[in-house]
């Protein structure tokens, strides 16, 4: 028995080396490409190369945990010389945004009553490459107060693009070394952590795009860390400052509830303690997030499935409806923070009105705990997302192509059928 089990490691040897060779392809095209907008079918081909890579490791690292699996801390430096790779890459205008919001903070000025497009102060605009490029302009800040300090702390050092970027990824890379603990914690190979570090979809997020969502990983890795010690305490804490980093993760809420109800409100005075220093913005702190999720729709699958047949506002209604009560059970079921967490992120991503490609990467994160081939799939197909980028590259417009709905979402269903109904399903 003993000698097969080790047969069998020699054999996935391979799909490793491999698997990362594809990987490192990916990732040595996309540096070169510097901005993949300009080069988009060069880069979706690149992805196509890079997540054979990524599935051969997924497939290696799903059939058996032996110690032929390498040097852990190897691994981990292969990951980070990936992210130090892509960083002179040209980032989302997100990027812009989170320059700006740092900057007006050491003006004085609160972000969640600023508005970019009405600003005429010369001190701020003047010669600042960053201004003209912000997202939607006519929108006072939406992201967090904790991502807000982050943005006002790496504009201290400089008020360049690459700094926030820099921060962005050392939050990922930490995320990735408490994720690797965790792991090992609770009697798993760190490797498991690739299933989040190497895939294409989160290079593609973090180290090239630049979004700030890294943060909340990382609060939530510690979150998990501290929830394996059964230190419930710190654990809310832990999520107290993932929502504050990012509004979704309050759907982590009913875990906490179940589990601890007394340390509810500790997780409550961690977000209001995170609001305190825009207190001067009243409720406004919420404008931006209220009227972006009500206005917008963008491959959102449950809404655009329910559109046509009840509208949008009762599609919204059933969706928000459906991620609550599936918390709820989720909840009742008492299962490990890594395993909610994964099952009600995927939840999430299918109910929310508006879906990004990097949203992906909140179930992903913790994929390792339940690894389900048609997550992967929608992973891989996302690829198609980025066609919206590059038309902006060729028209200056963010326009997301009609089949592109289609294209993302009927291969997962697909490999949902099939994983599911074919026995491949084990949970």
């Amino acid at each position: 028995m003993g000698e097969a089990i080790e047969s069998k490691g020699r054999g996935l040897a391979k799909p490793i080396v491999v698997g990362w060779l594809l990987v490192i392809v990916f990732v040595g095209v996309c540096a070169n490409l510097v901005d993949y907008r300009h080069h988009l079918r060069i880069f979706q081909l690149a992805w196509m190369v890079g997540f054979v890579g990524f599935g051969l490791i997924v497939y290696a690292l799903h059939e058996i945990e032996t110690s032929r699996l390498g040097s852990w801390p190897m691994w981990f430096l292969g990951i980070v010389l990936i992210r130090v790779a892509l960083l002179h890459t040209v980032p989302s205008d997100d990027l812009h945004r989170y320059v700006w919001e740092g900057k007006i903070q050491r003006h004085g000025l609160n972000p969640y009553v600023t508005i970019p497009a009405n600003t005429n102060d010369p001190i701020l605009i003047r010669e600042d490459p960053n201004w003209p490029r912000i997202n939607h302009p006519d929108y006072p800040a939406i992201y967090p107060p904790l991502s807000q300090l982050m943005f006002r702390l790496t504009s201290a050092i400089s008020d360049s693009v690459l700094v926030v970027k820099a921060f962005i990824v050392l939050f990922e890379l930490m995320a990735i070394h408490l994720l690797g603990q965790l792991l090992v914690r609770i009697g798993r190979a760190p490797h498991w952590a690739s299933i989040f570090a190497l895939c294409p979809l989160t290079i593609t997020s973090f180290a090239i795009e630049g979004h700030q969502d890294t943060l909340m990983l990382c609060a939530l890795a510690a979150a998990g860390l501290a929830s394996s010690r059964d230190r419930l305490w710190f654990c809310a804490v832990l999520l107290g400052a993932a929502i504050s980093a990012k509004t979704v993760a309050v759907v982590l809420m009913p875990w906490i509830a179940f589990r601890k109800p007394l340390a509810v409100p500790v997780t409550f005075a961690v977000v209001v303690a995170c609001y305190l220093p825009f207190a001067d913005a009243g409720w406004h702190v919420f404008d931006s997030l209220l009227r972006f999720g009500d206005s917008t729709t963008s491959l959102g699958a449950i809404v655009t499935l329910l559109d046509s047949w009840v509208g949008d506002r009762t599609a919204r209604i059933i969706a928000a409806t459906i991620v609550a009560t599936y918390a709820i059970v989720l909840a009742i079921k008492r299962l490990e923070l890594p395993k909610y967490a994964t099952r009600i992120f995927a939840a999430l991503v299918l109910a929310l009105p508006v879906v990004h490609a990097w949203y992906l990467t909140w179930f992903l994160f913790f994929a390792w705990s339940r690894v389900r081939w048609a997550w992967i799939v929608l992973c891989w197909a996302a690829v198609v997302y980025f066609e919206a980028d590059g038309n902006r590259a060729q028209t200056g417009e963010w326009v997301m192509p009609a089949w592109v709905f289609a294209a993302w979402f009927s291969p997962f269903a697909l490999a949902w059928i099939v994983e599911r109904y074919l026995g491949f399903d084990k949970s």
